[in-house]
């Protein structure tokens, strides 16, 4: 393949990553606690009331646990970077056609 070929492809792959980024799911949706004397300690102000405590596990099991689509993204968008350092490499440093 040719130089230009590889340079499309580390762009495809830094978009790629970029996408892979921002598809990442974001935290559940706060329940309010039906019971007063059951919360979690937390209120919703948007909703204003309090938080369940099953609805804050939940977001906190989201906010520790790890991001892999964020994770994914990143690798694609490093490798897509890496492979364009290197082609650029290979530009400077490759047989010169005279």
């Amino acid at each position: 393949m040719t130089k230009s070929i590889w340079l499309l492809v580390s762009g495809g792959l830094i978009l790629l990553g970029a996408a892979l980024f921002a598809v990442q799911p974001g935290p559940p949706e706060p329940v309010c606690a039906t019971d007063p004397n059951t919360t979690s300690g937390f209120t919703d102000p948007a909703q204003d009331c309090p938080i369940s405590i099953e609805s804050m596990n939940a977001i906190r099991d989201h906010e520790t646990a790890p991001k892999w689509f964020r994770i994914a993204g990143m690798v694609v968008a490093v490798a897509g970077v890496l492979l364009a350092i290197a082609v650029g490499i290979a530009r400077m440093i490759g047989p010169r056609r005279e």
